[in-house]
C-alpha cells in the first residue's frame, strides 16, 4: 500500500532554489550512518532538561557516551548525580529523534534503503515502548503537564513535527502491521499524553496544537486537527484571540518567546496548507476595538522592536529572554515563509506597504537559500531573494521610532535607529516569563548596548528567580529595597518628530509597591553637542499616596565596562548592604562601596562606565563576545594550548555548526594577514569556513569574504593567510568594514558529526610586522547627577552577567523622602574627565520641570509641561526648549503634539524666564520673533506666553500686529495644521500684565480634537505698550477677568 506524501511532494527535489539545502541533507543523512555514531534509542524516562546546569547558569556539555559524570566548562569540574542523569536522557532523546529526521529526509531524497531501514528502526523503537510508560512531570510526579519519555508535555511536543513528517516519508516503506504499530503505539498515544494537558493560554499550548495537527493529518483523524485549530479554550483561534496583543506581541512579552511560539504556530500554518486549509485569513477581534488582528502581527511585530546590535539587527532581553543576542537574521526560517506569504510578490500579498518593505528589509539582513526543513518542504518559489523591484526600497526601510501601547513598550530612535535606541518598558506584566521591571529604560548607542537588561538563567537556578526575575537586576524604580509587585502602566505622552533635535517620551505605571506608583520621562538629545554623542535627561519619579509616611527609593542603572568617578564622589569600600535583610535580590551584589551627596550640595557629580577596547586578536583566554559561548560544543580547554593557558575546543559539529563575533575592531585596512593554529583530533576531510561578514546595504543577500580550510590532517597546525587568499563573495564593502568574524562548519557543507578539533592563537598583522591595533568601541556611559537633588547615597558594586560566570558595574542611588525625583543625565560616550558640565533641576513652578544643561559655550533649558489639574500623576503634555550660545542666539520650541517652532536672536541679559501667578503659563520675553514655515512673520517688541492646553494640541497662528496694540491689533489670518480657522471664531482679550510691566493679548479658538471633545487652545501675545489697569486672573487659563474683549471683523 502506497499513499502521496502528506508534508511533502517530489517537485521539492528538483526546485534549483533549494539543491544546496538538497545535498546538505543528504550528506548529513549519510554522516548519521557512521559507525562512530550511536543511533540506540535510550528506553528511559528524561528529566527536566533545564537541570542539565552548572551552579553559574552554564549548561553541562552533553557527551553521548557518558551519562554519570557532566562536565561543567565554566567551573571546570564534573557534576555527578541522579538528576543530571536523568535529564542527560531528555538530550539524548532530542539527539535521537534528530537523527530519525535526517535519515527520514535522506531516504525521502534519495531512496537509500539502508537510510531508511534506519529511520524505521528508530520509529519502530520508540512505538515498542512508550505506551508501558507512566506519566511522570518535572517533580516525577503523575502530574497533567508531564509526558512519557520527557518530563513535560511540551518537550514531547517540540519532537512531534519531527517524528511525525518521518512517519510520513517511511510510510511507503512499511508494511501495514509496522504503520499500525507507529500509529497506535507513537503517533496516536504521544497525541493522547499531549491532548490530556490543556495548557490554556500559553505557549506550552502552541506546540500542544502543532503536535495534535500533525499526527491529525498523517494518521487522518480529523478531530485532532479540529481541535488544534479551533478548541474553544486552546485552539489557535482561542490563541489568536486571548494570547496575541493587539501589537502582535505574544502576551508574555518575551522576544525569545515570541519566537518560540511562532515557530509553532508556523507549523501549524504549514501542515494545514498542506492539507487546502489556510489559516493566514482567521482573524480576531482587536481588544481596543479597532479592526481585526490576524498571524501576519506576530511576523511584523519583532521588526518594530529591533535594534542594531553588534554590528546586526537584534533585539534586547525582555522578560525571560536568556540575554541579549536574538537577531533578527537568525530568524530567517520565519521571514522567508512571511515574505512568501505576504510580500510584495507573495501568494497573498499585504494590504500594508510597511509590511511588504520589512519582510524584504529582513530577507535583505538574513540572505537567501535555504537553511531549514521545513523551507524544503514547502513549495517556496524565488524564496531566496527579497520580492522587490529595486534595492533602494530595502535601503530606505529603517524601523522607527514606535509607541505600542498593547505590549507596553515605547521606543525612540531620534533620526537614525542605527545610532540612537531607547526603550521605555511599561506594559502587560507577562504572566509566569514576566519580570519585575516597570519603567525599565534600556539604551543603545552606535549598536552598543549601553543600558541593557541581562535577562535571567535557567529557571532551577536560585538566581532566576531571586535575583534576575526582580527588579534590581533592571534599570528600574525600587521603592524600601524590595521587588516591585506585579503593575502595567501607559504613555501619556510622546513626540518623535525630532523638531530641533529633541526626541520626548513619558510613562507611567501603576502601584509599584501599595500606595506608591511611578513615572518616568526621557528627553533624548542626539549629537547635541556635535561631537557624535547622545545626550539623554531621565526623569523618574515615585508618586506616593500614603499620607505623610516616607520611603527609600531607588534608582538602578546597569552598564558594562569599568566604573569610575569621575567628580563629587568619595566612595568608601566593604560596605554591608543592609537591604539584602529584606530581599534575596541584594544579595548577589559583589565588592559594594558607598558614597554619599549632601542636600542640595550643589557639588558637581560624575560617574561613568568607560568600555574595553575593540580588538580582533584573540587567544581565547574567554569566550566573551563569541556566540554561542560555554555550549556543549564549543568551550575552552586547557589539554591544547598554544598561546596563554587555554584554547577554544570546537566539537559536534552538527549540534553546533557555527560560532560568531561581532564586538570586534571592524577597520582592517590596514592588516595584512591572519594567523592561527587549529589542533585537528580526526583527519576526516571535512570542511570548516572562515567567514569575515562586510555587509553592503545597496546589495541583496549577505557579503562576505571567506577562507575554506580541509581538515585532512592530525595535531597542530599553523596557518599564515594574506587577505588576497580570502574570497569575495557579492559585493563586501571592504576591509575597511568587517563585521563579524564566523567559524562554520555548514558553509555550503555538511558538518560532519567526528570532527572535533581546537583554536588558538588568533592574530590580525600589519605589513610592518605589528599587531592591528585595538580601537575605541564609542561606547560607555557617564551620569551626571542633579546639583539641586536632594540628600542622597549611591551604591556601587559589581552584579551578575547571564550566565552568572562574569559581573558588570552597577550603580543605585538611594533617596529617602515623601515623594522622590532622580533627575539624571546620560552621556554616551562619556565626555573627557576634564569637561566642564553642570546639570539642574527646577520645580518651583507649578505645572512645570525645567532642567538646564550648562557645556561647551551653550546653555540648554529644556522644560516638561504639565497637566496640574491631575493630582495624581501630573501628566506631562508638552515640552519646550530654549538653546543659548556665546552668540547670543536662541531657539525656543514648544512641543504638544502639535509644534509652535520660533528663531529669535535673544540676548542672555534680557532672557526672563518665569512663570504667571499659580498658572503653568511659559513667559519668555525677547525682541523679535518671527515664525519658522511658510507662515507669514509677525514684527514686535513682544513677551510670548505659550500654555499647553489640556489637549494634545497647540494653535498655530500667522498674525500682524501693529506698534500700538491698543488701537489696532487684529488678526489677518488664524491657521491650525495647515487648516484656515473661521476669524469670528478666534477672540482677542486684553489683560493687564504680570509683575513686569508688560500687558498682553489672548488669542483663543475652541478646537475640535479627532476624538470628537472640543478643547480650548490658546496663544498669548503681549506688548510693551500698555492696554489695560485691570488684575489679571489668578488662572491664565482663563481671560474672564480682562478688562475688555474684542471679535476680529477682519
Amino acid at each position: 500500500m502506497t499513499r502521496p506524501f502528506l508534508y511533502v511532494d517530489d517537485s521539492m527535489k528538483t526546485d534549483p532554489n533549494k539543491a544546496s539545502y538538497r545535498t546538505s541533507l543528504i550528506n548529513t543523512a549519510s554522516s548519521r550512518l557512521s559507525p562512530n555514531v550511536d543511533l540506540s534509542v535510550p528506553m528511559a524516562w528524561g528529566a527536566w532538561y533545564g537541570y542539565f546546569y552548572c551552579n553559574d547558569g552554564t549548561q553541562l556539555t552533553f557527551n553521548a557516551n557518558n551519562n554519570t559524570a557532566f562536565w561543567c566548562p565554566s567551573e571546570r569540574v564534573y557534576y555527578t548525580g541522579d538528576i543530571y542523569s536523568k535529564s542527560w536522557y531528555t538530550y539524548r532523546h532530542g539527539q535521537v529523534i534528530g537523527y530519525l529526521s535526517d535519515l527520514a529526509y535522506g531516504y525521502w531524497l534519495t531512496g537509500n534503503a539502508t537510510m531508511g531501514d534506519t529511520a524505521l528502526a528508530i520509529l519502530l523503537q520508540y512505538s515498542s515502548f512508550y505506551p508501558a510508560l507512566p506519566y511522570r512531570d518535572i517533580n516525577e510526579r503523575a502530574g497533567g503537564s508531564g509526558g512519557k519519555i520527557l518530563s513535560q508535555t511540551l518537550d514531547e511536543s517540540n519532537h512531534m513535527p519531527d517524528i511525525a513528517s518521518s512517519y510520513d516519508m517511511l510510510y511507503n516503506r512499511m508494511t501495514d502491521a509496522q504503520r499500525t504499530m507507529v500509529e497506535h503505539n507513537l503517533l496516536r498515544a504521544m497525541a493522547a499524553t499531549i491532548k490530556r494537558n490543556n495548557a490554556g493560554k500559553s505557549n506550552w499550548q502552541t506546540w500542544h496544537n502543532a503536535a495534535l495537527a500533525a499526527v491529525g493529518y498523517v494518521v487522518n483523524d480529523p478531530s485532532l486537527v479540529e481541535y488544534a485549530i479551533t478548541g474553544p479554550t486552546s485552539g489557535f483561534t482561542y490563541q489568536l484571540q486571548t494570547s496575541v496583543s493587539d501589537d502582535g506581541f505574544w502576551w508574555e512579552n518575551s522576544i525569545a518567546y515570541h519566537f518560540y511560539t511562532l515557530q509553532a504556530m508556523q507549523w501549524l500554518l504549514y501542515v494545514c496548507s498542506r492539507q487546502g486549509r489556510d489559516l493566514t485569513i482567521i482573524t480576531a477581534p482587536r481588544e481596543d476595538g479597532r479592526g481585526t488582528k490576524t498571524i501576519e502581527d506576530m511576523y511584523i511585530f519583532p521588526i518594530a522592536l529591533a535594534t542594531p546590535l553588534n554590528s546586526g539587527w537584534g533585539y534586547p532581553a525582555l522578560n525571560d529572554d536568556h540575554s541579549e543576542g536574538i537577531s533578527i537574521s537568525g530568524q530567517k526560517y520565519l521571514y522567508i515563509f512571511a515574505n512568501w506569504q505576504w510580500g510584495a510578490n507573495g501568494r497573498t500579498p499585504s494590504g500594508k506597504e510597511y509590511n511588504r518593505l520589512a519582510y524584504a528589509w529582513v530577507m535583505s539582513l538574513s540572505g537567501g537559500g535555504v537553511d531549514n526543513q521545513q523551507q524544503l518542504m514547502w513549495s517556496l518559489s524565488s524564496s531566496s531573494s527579497p520580492s522587490l523591484n529595486t534595492t533602494s526600497s530595502i535601503i530606505s526601510f529603517t524601523p522607527t521610532s514606535v509607541h505600542l501601547p498593547a505590549a507596553g513598550l515605547t521606543i525612540m530612535t531620534g533620526n537614525n535607529r542605527t545610532r540612537d535606541w531607547v526603550l521605555l518598558k511599561h506594559g502587560p506584566h507577562g504572566g509566569y516569563h514576566g519580570h519585575y521591571d516597570k519603567l525599565e529604560l534600556l539604551f543603545a548607542h552606535d549598536g552598543v548596548s549601553i543600558l541593557a537588561d541581562y535577562g535571567t538563567v535557567e529557571y532551577t537556578q536560585p538566581l532566576h528567580y531571586n535575583y534576575f526575575k526582580r527588579t534590581l537586576s533592571h534599570n528600574s524604580l525600587i521603592v524600601d529595597g524590595v521587588t516591585q509587585q506585579e503593575a502595567s502602566g501607559a504613555n501619556e505622552f510622546f513626540e518623535t518628530s525630532m523638531i530641533h533635535n529633541m526626541m520626548v517620551t513619558s510613562v507611567n505605571s501603576t502601584d509599584l509597591i501599595p500606595g506608591v506608583s511611578g513615572k518616568r520621562s526621557i528627553i533624548l538629545l542626539p549629537n547635541m553637542d556635535g561631537s557624535g554623542r547622545t545626550f539623554l535627561i531621565d526623569l523618574l519619579e515615585a508618586i506616593n499616596r500614603n499620607s505623610s509616611r516616607s520611603h527609600d527609593y531607588y534608582c538602578v542603572y546597569h552598564s558594562s565596562g569599568t566604573f569610575q568617578t569621575v567628580q563629587g564622589l568619595n566612595f568608601q569600600s566593604n560596605y554591608s548592604i543592609p537591604e539584602k535583610n529584606v530581599d534575596p535580590q541584594w544579595s548577589y551584589f559583589q565588592n559594594p562601596s558607598l558614597a554619599t551627596v549632601p542636600a542640595n550640595s550643589q557639588d558637581i557629580v560624575r560617574y561613568s562606565w568607560t568600555v574595553p577596547r575593540l580588538t580582533v586578536q584573540d587567544g581565547f583566554e574567554t569566550l566573551a563576545g563569541w556566540s554561542p559561548s560555554y555550549s556543549n560544543s564549543f568551550q575552552l580547554d586547557d589539554t591544547n594550548v598554544k598561546e596563554g593557558k587555554y584554547s577554544v575546543r570546537w566539537a559536534d559539529h552538527p549540534s553546533s555548526s557555527q560560532f560568531v563575533k561581532n564586538n570586534i575592531q571592524h577597520d582592517w585596512s590596514d592588516a595584512s594577514r591572519l594567523t592561527f593554529w587549529i589542533y585537528n583530533r580526526f583527519n576526516n576531510s571535512a570542511l570548516i569556513t572562515i567567514v569575515l561578514y562586510s555587509e553592503n546595504a545597496t546589495s541583496t543577500g549577505i557579503d562576505y569574504f571567506s577562507y575554506r580550510i580541509t581538515l585532512n590532517w592530525l595535531n597542530w597546525r599553523y596557518f599564515n593567510l594574506t587577505k588576497s587568499q580570502f574570497s569575495a563573495a557579492r559585493s563586501p564593502v571592504g576591509w575597511n568594514k568587517i563585521d563579524s568574524i564566523t567559524w562554520s562548519a555548514a558553509w555550503s557543507t555538511t558538518p560532519n558529526p567526528t570532527s572535533s578539533l581546537n583554536i588558538d592563537a588568533f592574530h590580525v598583522w600589519r605589513a610592518d610586522g605589528t599587531l592591528l591595533p585595538d580601537v575605541s568601541t564609542g561606547g560607555g556611559l557617564e551620569v551626571v547627577a542633579d546639583r539641586n537633588g536632594p540628600e542622597r547615597s549611591i551604591i556601587a558594586a559589581q552584579a551578575p552577567n547571564q550566565p552568572a560566570t562574569s559581573y558588570h558595574p552597577v550603580a543605585v542611588t538611594k533617596i529617602t523622602s515623601h515623594d522622590s525625583i532622580f533627575a539624571h543625565l546620560l552621556i554616551s560616550p562619556p565626555l573627557d574627565d576634564d569637561a566642564i558640565i553642570n546639570f539642574e533641576s527646577n520645580y518651583s513652578s507649578p505645572g512645570v520641570s525645567s532642567f538646564t544643561i550648562d557645556y561647551g559655550g551653550n546653555f540648554t533649558e529644556i522644560s516638561l509641561l504639565r497637566d496640574i489639574s491631575d493630582t495624581s500623576f501630573s501628566t506631562v503634555k508638552g515640552v519646550r526648549k530654549i538653546v543659548s550660545s556665546s552668540s547670543d542666539h536662541a531657539l525656543v520650541m514648544h512641543v504638544s503634539g502639535y509644534s509652535l517652532p520660533f528663531l529669535s536672536p535673544l540676548s542672555l541679559d534680557d532672557r526672563n524666564v518665569g512663570l504667571a501667578p499659580s498658572s503653568p503659563i511659559i513667559l519668555i520675553s525677547g525682541e523679535i520673533f518671527s515664525f519658522q514655515h511658510s507662515f507669514t512673520s509677525c514684527s514686535l517688541d513682544a513677551t510670548v506666553y505659550m500654555m499647553p492646553s489640556s489637549s494634545s494640541a497647540v494653535v498655530l497662528c500667522r498674525f500682524d500686529v501693529s506698534s500700538s496694540p491698543s488701537s489696532s491689533i487684529f488678526m489677518a489670518n488664524g491657521t491650525f495644521d495647515g487648516e484656515i480657522l473661521p476669524s469670528s471664531s478666534i477672540t482677542m482679550t486684553f489683560s493687564s500684565p504680570p509683575a513686569g510691566g508688560r500687558s498682553y493679548v489672548s488669542l483663543s479658538y475652541s478646537l475640535p480634537s479627532d476624538d470628537g471633545i472640543i478643547h480650548q487652545v490658546s496663544l498669548y501675545i503681549a506688548s510693551s505698550s500698555s492696554v489695560s489697569s485691570s488684575t489679571p486672573s489668578s488662572s491664565a487659563s482663563s481671560s474672564s477677568t480682562s478688562s475688555s474683549s474684542l471679535t476680529n471683523t477682519t
